[in-house]
């Protein structure tokens, strides 16, 4: 069995991650380290197949033939193996850090577990289907630890004026 992630965006801006990074610049004081802020729809495909260039083509099979994850009028999407992107990573002198936001209840998503497996006839193939939203931070900061940290402080909701990407009374979050 082999897992991968299937992060979907927008091809336009996107409105709610920008509304965010303008209220977390100019609302809530970070406007001095938080240089960018992105979403993308975030899926984990748990898949039966023999390794991960199986697992990354029937992933791209499953974006690119079904409408369940992408509108490819106006989404673009990118298949990983899961874990393969370090967290936090540095890129152009800042430090990247992503946060998964899923319901408190899990992150299963039966719906399009059953989808897949049978009405688009994929079967036993896809064993399972998870779900969340991938905040991705950039953040000018002197490090790892401290990118954590930020990253948390400016995701979870703690007051009116800390935290606005996790609301941690219906919603977890972690750092894959």
């Amino acid at each position: 069995m082999q897992a991968v992630e299937l992060l979907v965006t927008l091809k336009i801006p996107d409105v709610s991650a920008l509304t965010a990074a303008n209220a977390l610049r100019r609302r809530m004081g970070y406007g001095d380290v938080l240089k960018e802020l992105t979403r993308a729809d975030y899926y984990r495909l748990e898949l039966n197949v023999e390794d991960e260039a199986q697992a990354r083509a029937l992933a791209d099979e499953i974006a690119e033939q079904t409408s369940l994850f992408v509108n490819p009028n106006k989404n673009t999407y990118q298949v990983r193996t899961a874990g393969e992107t370090p967290n936090p990573r540095q890129e152009d002198g800042l430090w990247v850090i992503d946060i998964l936001v899923t319901d408190i209840e899990g992150a299963a998503a039966p719906d399009l577990t059953e989808a897949l497996r049978k009405r688009l006839g994929y079967g036993e193939t896809v064993v399972e289907v998870q779900r969340g939203i991938l905040w991705s931070l950039k953040l000018d900061c002197a490090g790892p630890e401290e990118a954590k940290r930020l990253a948390e402080e400016i995701a979870v909701t703690r007051s009116r004026d800390r935290g606005l990407l996790v609301n941690p009374h219906f919603q977890t979050w972690c750092i894959p």
